[in-house]
């Protein structure tokens, strides 16, 4: 009986593998989106725009996985440098 329960709660569970179908893609959470447009600051060279998107992060979300980030990411002398490379390296893969 626990066998069949788990079976059926795993094949009801979401998809959370990429997908081009919009009806299963997966949105991102504010905490992703925060990182995300810090690493578009740092692209521009805006440490401090970087800075202000991180301490918003901290502040609004703190319980996010990011937020946890963000506190280290903070104390860089360029906030979100990393986040850049990341984010182009994952736009060329999806785009393969």
């Amino acid at each position: 009986m626990i066998t069949f329960v788990a079976a059926a709660l795993l094949g009801t569970a979401p998809y959370q593998c990429k997908s081009n179908d919009p009806e299963r893609a997966r949105d991102e959470t504010p905490g992703e989106a925060l990182w995300l447009l810090c690493g578009r600051f740092a692209a521009a060279g805006d440490d401090d725009g970087a800075r202000r998107t991180l301490d918003y992060l901290i502040e609004r979300y703190p319980s996010s996985r990011e937020a946890k980030r963000a506190v280290e990411e903070r104390k860089a002398e360029h906030p979100c440098a990393g986040v850049v490379e990341k984010a182009k390296t994952k736009a060329s893969a999806s785009s393969s």
